[in-house]
């Protein structure tokens, strides 16, 4: 009986400390959105002439400049870095946190090596190619993950809305690469407020118990 009620304050002291720890993943996501948000406005307020028009650029044309280049570079390492973080506190036994957490370090890296391209990418046209392609990769792996975080619960009224947020976006990305629109930086920020809202909802529901247990999205809407 002794052995028994240990095996079950044991078990509810791990539960506890998966709940605490999926509850430090949202928290470093929505500290490194509300930082990315923060240094981007700072930048616009700077220079908004090079986003802030018709055949407007993208937040990379920020990293150019000596003005706009701290901001800049905080906005996106420290969101690499939250996403990083969140990664590091995601639980292992569930196979929905993993991926959670594979997604997470893959969002990190890959807005790691887009922010250092963007510093070089007006040298020369390889290294303009170079930015870009790693562009394209983070639009096609923020789309993808958007996807699999809406399709793996319930969908809520939220849910529909970050997503439909997300999939604007991305056609105002597809417009602007197909020429018939000049509108990347909103594109830029409709993306990143639909993936960054899925991605707050989906760390909170995500399942937390070891055993890959059944997991009630209710309690999260």
């Amino acid at each position: 009986m002794q052995s028994r009620g240990r095996g079950t304050r044991s078990l509810a002291a791990g539960v506890q400390r998966d709940v605490g720890s999926q509850q430090r993943v949202a928290a470093y996501v929505i500290r490194g959105e509300a930082a990315f948000l923060l240094f981007t406005c700072v930048c616009v307020a700077l220079h908004p002439g090079f986003v802030l028009k018709w055949r407007e650029g993208g937040l990379s044309n920020y990293g150019l400049h000596i003005k706009t280049a701290v901001p800049y570079t905080l906005a996106l390492a420290l969101l690499s870095l939250y996403s990083q973080r969140a990664a590091a506190h995601c639980a292992s036994g569930d196979s929905r946190s993993r991926q959670l957490r594979w997604l997470l370090a893959a969002f990190s890296l890959v807005l790691l090596l887009v922010l250092l391209s963007s510093y070089v990418y007006s040298l020369n046209p390889t290294l303009k190619v170079v930015h870009f392609a790693l562009g394209g990769v983070l639009v096609v792996l923020v789309g993808a993950a958007s996807v699999w975080m809406f399709v793996h619960w319930s969908p809520s009224t939220w849910d529909w809305l970050f997503l439909a947020v997300q999939l604007v976006g991305d056609a105002v990305a597809l417009l602007t690469g197909l020429g018939d629109a000049h509108l990347l930086f909103l594109s830029e920020m409709l993306t990143n407020i639909g993936f960054v809202g899925l991605l707050v909802r989906s760390s909170r529901r995500v399942a937390v118990h070891g055993n890959g247990g059944p997991y009630s999205g209710e309690a999260a809407r």
